[in-house]
């Protein structure tokens, strides 16, 4: 029989505590309740979804996008494992728009990169509604495409 981390679905050894990809605990019936829909109250849902609504500064400041996560990420983080792990995903995924938007700036100067940039916003925006909207029902998110440099 195969085992399953119920927070990423990776793959897990029969043995394993902890899943090796996501970090979730699998102690005590092998659900992190961290991530468990029922197990995460109204609070830390809330600051998991500034964490990953505060990407959206990178609209209005400049590196707004790994300022916004980082500030929320670093001054929550200690409170709930599942703000830990909804900041930190915020926080990649914030530092990877960065550096995905400084490439398509830098090709929309040669008027190549422009319709790369409208659809660069528009996944950005949907994506980070999603991991708000999963994050508000207390389940984790993992964003597509998204270096993973903080763990």
């Amino acid at each position: 029989m195969n085992r399953t981390c119920p927070a990423c679905s990776a793959r897990l050894d029969q043995q394993a505590q902890t899943c090796p990809q996501c970090g979730a605990n699998l102690a005590g019936g092998g659900a992190n309740e961290a991530t468990g829909a029922g197990a995460v109250d109204q609070a830390v849902r809330n600051t998991a979804v500034a964490a990953h609504l505060s990407t959206f500064a990178g609209l209005v400041v400049p590196f707004g996008s790994v300022i916004g996560p980082l500030a929320v990420w670093l001054t929550r983080r200690d409170r709930d494992l599942f703000i830990d792990d909804a900041g930190r995903e915020a926080l990649n995924f914030g530092i990877s728009i960065a550096i995905y938007g400084a490439v398509v700036l830098v090709a929309s100067l040669m008027l190549v990169g422009i319709p790369l940039l409208v659809i660069g916003v528009i996944t950005w925006v949907v994506l980070a509604s999603l991991a708000a909207a999963k994050a508000s029902q207390g389940q984790a998110y993992r964003y597509p495409l998204t270096m993973r440099l903080v763990r």
